[in-house]
């Protein structure tokens, strides 16, 4: 019996995946995606029944990965007349004008590339900090890689000098008004972040980068 429900588990997930690709409307695709959701889900329990408290545990994973999966790739996950999701876009799937256009107000004037607000893509920031700096701890301790730890340090001079550089080169606030990421990310990093980044805000504002190529230029028509 629990094969056949692998099988339905799998054919829910992959059928969740795959209707994306068709031509049904934001509404019926989010049906198709929390029905599958369920079956998922429900499969998962009886995947491990009769051992229930595994059942329970399978249950809530895939329900969980779901549901994350909603947020992070699709304007799936609606309710109190709110779409939840990672990206501009995909938060305004319902208007009928998704993007600013020069003739309306940008809807988030401060997203990084019109992609990302500042505030979800600086909340995402602290976890990636948080494995950079435990990656370099491990390695400085003797029990991690030193390939590892060398990943984790580019990430986070990567992102601390990106940001930095980008936001004073379009003459945003700093950390474009989310300080307190900003500042925990500098607690969790001993300071390199904090440092790293305000050398390169700096550098931006003394040597600006406005290139009209570049999706910021092109995703807030203030800027032109």
């Amino acid at each position: 019996m629990q094969n056949w429900f692998l099988v339905a588990l799998i054919l829910s997930i992959a059928a969740s995946f795959i209707q994306s690709f068709f031509k049904f409307d934001l509404t019926t695709q989010r049906c198709i995606y929390w029905s599958c959701t369920s079956i998922a889900t429900i499969s998962g329990f009886f995947m491990a029944y009769p051992n229930w408290k595994n059942g329970i545990w399978l249950a809530l994973l895939f329900f969980g990965a779901m549901t994350v999966a909603a947020y992070f790739y699709t304007p799936y996950l609606k309710f109190g007349g709110k779409i939840h999701a990672l990206t501009v876009q995909d938060s305004r799937a319902d208007s009928p004008t998704p993007l600013a256009t020069d003739a309306e107000p940008d809807p988030a004037a401060d997203a990084y590339s019109g992609i990302i607000t500042a505030r979800k893509l600086w909340w995402l920031i602290l976890p990636l900090m948080l494995f950079s700096v435990g990656n370099v701890y491990f390695f400085i301790v003797g029990r991690g890689e030193g390939w590892v730890a060398a990943t984790g340090l580019a990430l986070l001079v990567l992102l601390a000098v990106g940001a930095g550089y980008g936001d004073a080169s379009w003459g945003y606030a700093i950390a474009r008004g989310q300080y307190l990421q900003l500042v925990i990310a500098s607690a969790v990093t001993v300071g390199l972040f904090a440092v790293l980044y305000f050398l390169a805000y700096s550098a931006g504002k003394r040597w600006p980068s406005r290139r009209k190529q570049s999706m910021e230029y092109r995703a807030h028509h203030r800027h032109r």
